[in-house]
C-alpha cells in the first residue's frame, strides 16, 4: 500500500508494527537497522531523547501526508521534465539524420518486432490499412491487438475490399475483431500502413511486391501526421463493416447464411465479390438474396437492408 510512497516490503512491514507499539529501543530493532533508517530518513520515525533512547512512530495522518505531498512535487517535476525533454526531442527532428527519422528494415523478423514494437507504443490509438501481401494467416487472431484493446488503445482499421476482405472464411474474422472492440471499414487503400499515436508509422518499402522483405519504420513527428491525414480521407470515403448481432436463429431471426450475406450485401460488395468470397456462383448469390427478400417482404436489396436492420438483424460497428 505504501509502496508509491517509497517504502519497501520490509519497512512498510516495519511501520505498521511500530505504529502498533510503544517506543522501543534501538537494541530491538538491531536486525532492521536498514529499515528503521530509511523510515528515520522520511520522518515517519524519530528517536527521542529519552534514557535509554527510543523511537517514536510521529502521527501517521501528519507524517504519511507529509511524505505523499513531497511525492506529488516529485511527480510534478517529472513531468516538467518530461514535457522539456520531448519538446527538445521534437524541436530537434530538423537537425537529425534522415537515417534517425526514417528507420529501413530488412527481412520477415526485423518487420515482425517492429510490428510489435509499434502496436505496444501506441498510447490512445491505432490506425491502418490492411492489404496484401501477408507474412502470416490473414485469418488468425492478433493477440497483441486484443491485448491492447484491453488495455483501452482504439483500433480503426479499413480493409481492403478486393484483397482483404474478398477471400473464403474471411469475414469470420472480421467479425470477431469487431466483437473485441475493433472499428472496421471496407474499402480500396493502395497498400499496408499502420499509423499510432506514439508517433510513428509503418510503411511497405515496395507497394507492389508480392512479399515484403523491406518495410519502413517512420519516427518523423512531420512524416507521421501527413500519414494520419491520408488516413483520415480513406477513412471517411469507406463503408462500414456491417456484422450481424451474434444472436441465434429464431422465427424472425437471419439464418446463418442470411447473416453472412447481409454483412457483405450491407457493406458495399457486389455479386461477384460476394460470390468469390463465399465460394459460390453469381446465381447462387442472386437465389439466396431473393429467398431473403421475399422473407423480409422487400422489393428491392435497399429495402431489404432497412428491414433487415429495422427487425434488429444487423448491427452496424465502426
Amino acid at each position: 500500500m505504501l509502496e508509491s510512497l517509497g517504502l519497501n516490503r520490509e519497512e512498510q512491514d516495519l511501520y505498521e508494527e511500530l505504529v502498533s507499539r510503544p517506543p522501543v529501543r534501538a537494541t530491538e530493532l538491531a536486525d532492521r537497522s536498514a529499515a528503521l533508517a530509511k523510515l528515520v530518513e522520511l520522518d515517519l520515525v524519530t528517536l527521542a531523547g529519552t534514557e535509554p533512547p527510543r523511537y517514536v512512530v510521529l502521527p501517521p495522518d501528519t507524517a504519511l501526508d507529509v511524505l505523499a505531498r513531497r511525492r506529488e512535487r516529485e511527480l510534478a517535476a517529472a513531468r516538467r521534465t518530461m514535457v522539456e525533454l520531448t519538446v527538445r526531442f521534437h524541436g530537434s527532428t530538423s537537425r537529425r539524420e534522415p537515417a534517425d527519422l526514417v528507420e529501413v528494415l530488412h527481412g520477415d523478423q526485423a518487420i515482425a518486432q517492429s510490428m510489435s514494437r509499434l502496436l505496444l507504443g501506441a498510447r490512445h490509438e491505432v490506425c491502418g490499412w490492411d492489404a496484401p501481401p501477408y507474412r502470416d494467416d490473414p485469418n488468425q487472431v492478433n493477440q497483441l491487438e486484443i491485448d491492447q484493446l484491453r488495455r483501452g488503445v482504439a483500433f480503426r482499421v479499413i480493409y481492403d475490399r478486393r484483397g482483404s476482405v474478398d477471400r473464403p472464411g474471411r469475414l469470420a474474422a472480421l467479425i470477431q475483431g469487431i466483437a473485441d472492440g475493433e472499428q472496421a471499414r471496407v474499402g480500396d487503400v493502395p497498400m499496408k500502413l499502420i499509423v499510432t499515436d506514439a508517433p510513428m508509422a509503418f510503411v511497405p518499402f515496395d507497394v507492389h511486391a508480392t512479399h515484403h522483405e523491406t518495410a519502413l519504420l517512420v519516427h518523423d513527428p512531420v512524416m507521421v501526421d501527413g500519414l494520419a491525414a491520408l488516413f483520415e480521407l480513406y477513412w471517411r470515403k469507406a463503408v462500414p463493416l456491417a456484422t450481424y448481432d451474434g444472436q441465434p436463429p429464431a422465427a424472425d431471426r437471419p439464418t446463418a447464411t442470411e447473416r453472412d450475406l447481409l454483412a457483405l450485401l450491407m457493406s458495399g460488395f457486389t455479386d461477384n465479390e460476394m460470390a468469390a468470397h463465399l465460394g459460390w456462383s453469381e446465381r447462387t448469390v442472386r437465389k439466396h438474396i431473393d429467398g431473403m427478400r421475399h422473407r423480409l417482404d422487400a422489393d428491392t436489396r435497399f429495402e431489404a437492408g432497412y428491414q433487415a436492420v429495422r427487425r434488429g438483424w444487423l448491427g452496424h460497428r465502426g
